[in-house]
């Protein structure tokens, strides 16, 4: 399965550039921002799920070792260790559990296997190629 990974590769291509994320762990396009995001990078970052930190650049790879089913866990786990699933029916929950998994599929589906990509609020956008 094609997903987003933090990666360090493309750090530095942009003024601001950060990476807070552990190296190859899974990220989402998808972020709360808040009222400054120019200022502050939020409205730059991929959220880690792992690490709950965030990186502006993530690299499209190929993951044999993961599922669907496998990818919305690890999603689930994210939102819920992060406090994003309380107060929401289960009904809810899917949802938003499955807004981000639809957005990884998205841009997974618009990029080769390799390419880095950087976010800009809702916009993902190619930054470089891996060699």
């Amino acid at each position: 399965m094609k997903v987003l990974v933090a990666t360090k590769s493309g750090q530095g291509g942009a003024s601001g550039d950060y990476s807070s994320t552990v190296e190859g762990e899974l990220v989402t396009p998808i972020t709360v921002e808040c009222c400054s995001p120019e200022s502050c990078g939020c409205g730059r970052g991929f959220p880690g799920l792992a690490s709950s930190r965030a990186t502006t650049t993530a690299m499209v790879v190929s993951r044999d070792d993961i599922q669907p089913n496998q990818l919305r866990e690890a999603i689930a786990s994210s939102l819920r260790r992060d406090g994003w699933l309380k107060g929401l029916n289960q009904a809810e929950r899917r949802e938003l559990i499955q807004a981000h998994f639809s957005a990884i599929e998205q841009v997974c589906a618009g990029f080769a296997v390799g390419t880095v990509v950087g976010r800009n609020n809702a916009f993902v956008s190619r930054r470089a190629v891996a060699a």
